[in-house]
């Protein structure tokens, strides 16, 4: 009995050394569904059987699958590889690096930059493919628009899109490391603020000074016709201490106060705009109102707010 049972055991041991592994039966899956030129199917199966056992064989015919498909920077790199892993079999090493060297002049080449690979938790990817921080980086990638994205687990420092041509080289320089260091300071909202005062200030300063040049300009003229109605020559005289004039001159004289009056009020008004331009421009407290106040007499603002 002991003796059938070890012939046995040894017999079940032959055939399982016998009987194909999980990753052959892909690899053969993968090998037959290339023939039939469905490619993406077959680069599924080498890829599950490369993960059983990542052979040299497989990599070559996973590279062949990635460049029918125009994944030329995929499968450059594992021709790559397999040339360098192929020491031992010049024939397959011979084989693979014309395959590599087929590919790479169809590729482009991103350069990065990094003047700090030393920040805590930088990942950096390169065409959407993760590569190891370092202080200059160089990837093969297919031509195109290439991204070049870096980051820390709470923040992102850089992300740019620049585009290449087969054969041509793009740089990309990531900040400097004083802009590494993170922080979380947002533009104070006062200063935004501040900026739409200033307009204002600009605004209503501007009318009031023009306002002011208008009031005294009207100023000038009333005066000049005040002067003219009362003149001598045109029959005004003065008894008593008094003025006496003929009744038609008495009106110009009138009209020339009434133009002074409004020259005044004008020119009261843009007194009180200017000066509200120079306050909104030199303070800016929150919920602050000003209101310019002239009459004839007098020109000037009322403030009120939150300070």
């Amino acid at each position: 009995m002991r003796l059938v049972a070890f012939a046995l055991l040894a017999l079940a041991r032959v055939a399982a050394a016998q009987a194909p592994s999980e990753g052959a039966k892909l690899f053969e899956q993968g090998r037959e569904l290339a023939k039939q030129n469905k490619y993406s199917e077959a680069c599924a199966k080498f890829e599950q059987s490369y993960a059983l056992d990542n052979g040299v064989g497989t990599e070559l015919n996973l590279a062949d699958c990635h460049e029918h498909l125009g994944h030329v920077a995929q499968a450059w790199r594992m021709f790559d590889d397999a040339a360098q892993r192929s020491a031992d079999n010049p024939s397959r090493q011979k084989f693979a690096k014309e395959r590599a060297d087929a590919l790479s002049a169809k590729l482009a080449t991103a350069v990065v930059n990094v003047p700090e690979p030393d920040v805590a938790g930088l990942s950096i990817t390169v065409a959407g493919r993760a590569v190891k921080a370092s202080s200059i980086i160089t990837e093969r990638v297919d031509p195109g628009a290439i991204t070049v994205h870096a980051a820390t687990p709470t923040k992102t420092l850089f992300d740019a899109t620049k585009d290449a041509a087969a054969g041509a080289t793009v740089i990309f320089d990531l900040p400097k490391p004083a802009a590494l260091v993170e922080h979380h300071e947002e533009p104070a909202p006062a200063m935004t603020r501040r900026h739409s005062r200033v307009v204002w200030s600009y605004a209503v300063g501007g009318a009031g000074a023009a306002a002011l040049v208008g009031g005294i300009a009207i100023g000038f003229v009333a005066h000049g016709d005040y002067n003219e109605a009362i003149d001598p020559k045109n029959g005004c005289t003065t008894a008593n201490g008094q003025l006496v004039c003929p009744a038609a001159q008495r009106q110009k004289a009138l009209d020339a106060g009434s133009l002074a009056d409004v020259g005044t009020v004008i020119g009261a008004v843009g007194v009180a705009a200017l000066v509200t331009g120079i306050v909104l421009y030199a303070t800016a407290p929150k919920d602050l109102a000003v209101t310019p106040m002239a009459t004839n007499q007098t020109a000037g603002v009322a403030i009120s707010g939150r300070f």
